[in-house]
């Protein structure tokens, strides 16, 4: 039976007085890609803030590879092995893409392996290895997602979070996102919890996924039997 590498149970967590999250559960198992799907608003940033510690959780509590980690600050979660890549990428415009993975791998997990992690980067990545001196700002929107996730790849994470890598980019871009992310898994032996609006390429990868609606988990479900419920047909997949 696979380990789970993240547990959140009943999350509650919001904005000021503003609750968003209303009792999210979910788990992530190790070697897994695990989607949390759901529209624009639904609460997928917030689940990812509240379980990596940028927002604190009202209620509920979060286990990381078996260790309750629920009250623990943002950087104690990565140096744990908890890698966030956050929605629109937020990127150093002035720095190029060699600071950027550098300051990445600055982490006590990853110093020692900084070199090796940075030729492991750069052959997942051979466009950015060509432009490993150039500004993150001058960057194409696509060289800027790689960026974003090689900077998360830097931190030696046993889970990598991605919140909507495919925001913004052209159909092509979006199905190199998706080879890439399945490449994560068979090639660095990642776990990732995969957040997206795009159920279509989530559904393409993904071996489990829930299914997020107005800050409540609304279906959960092996991928390929979600991709046959008539729910899910007609308000995600448009069919």
């Amino acid at each position: 039976m696979a380990r789970e590498v993240l547990v959140a149970e009943n999350l509650e967590s919001g904005y000021g007085e503003t609750q968003v999250l209303f009792g999210v559960s979910l788990k992530v198992e190790e070697g897994s890609i695990t989607a949390l799907l759901g529209s624009n608003g639904a609460g997928k940033t917030t689940t990812l803030w509240t379980i990596t510690g940028v927002l604190k959780p009202w209620k509920g509590r979060v286990t990381f590879m078996g260790e309750d980690v629920t009250h623990k600050e943002p950087h104690e979660k990565a140096h744990m092995g908890m890698a966030l890549v956050p929605e629109g990428r937020r990127l150093w415009p002035q720095l190029t893409v060699e600071e950027h993975l550098i300051l990445a791998g600055n982490i006590p997990r990853s110093k020692p392996r900084l070199g090796e992690l940075l030729d492991m980067v750069y052959t997942m990545f051979p466009r950015l290895k060509e432009r490993r001196n150039q500004l993150a700002g001058t960057l194409s929107g696509g060289e800027q997602q790689m960026l974003a996730i090689a900077r998360g790849l830097m931190m030696s994470p046993k889970l990598l979070m991605l919140d909507e890598p495919s925001l913004g980019l052209a159909p092509k871009l979006v199905q190199d996102i998706a080879n890439t992310i399945s490449r994560l898994r068979s090639e660095w032996d990642l776990t990732v919890l995969l957040v997206e609006q795009n159920i279509h390429m989530s559904m393409q990868i993904a071996d489990y996924a829930y299914i997020l609606e107005n800050g409540r988990i609304a279906l959960e479900g092996p991928v390929e039997m979600l991709k046959e419920d008539p729910r899910v047909k007609k308000a995600y997949l448009g069919l």
